[in-house]
């Protein structure tokens, strides 16, 4: 029982990371500014921010989860680097970009498995 659910966790987890990366990639690639790419929900357990402006990466205490921050993702800001500004396409495209990543990652899996 104890080891299925650590492998639950597991599996969630990497299905999470995966969805979330593809959010964040492309975010990245449509000029958009990714404010932080957060696994697990908070509360923080540490973050790393490798350039002064740059995106925060952290690891947080609830396992079962995962956010990527965008600037302007709440309309918030008129930037140029915010998601509210960017066109429609380019919105459409980071919001399914996490399914896309799991749909990806499945059939990745099932190459190996096969």
């Amino acid at each position: 029982m104890f080891w299925t659910i650590i492998l639950f966790i597991a599996f969630l987890s990497l299905l999470v990371f995966v969805h979330e990366l593809g959010h964040f990639l492309v975010a990245r690639r449509m000029g958009m500014k990714v404010e932080e790419f957060g696994f697990g929900f908070p509360p923080r357990i540490f973050g790393v921010r490798p350039k002064p402006e740059g995106t925060l990466y952290s690891i947080n205490w609830i396992p079962i989860g995962g956010f990527v921050r965008i600037k302007g993702e709440g309309g918030e800001t008129r930037d140029p680097d915010s998601f509210a500004v960017k066109a429609a396409w380019r919105r459409f495209l980071v919001l399914i970009a996490g399914v896309s990543m799991n749909v990806a990652l499945a059939a990745f899996l099932f190459m190996v498995g096969f």
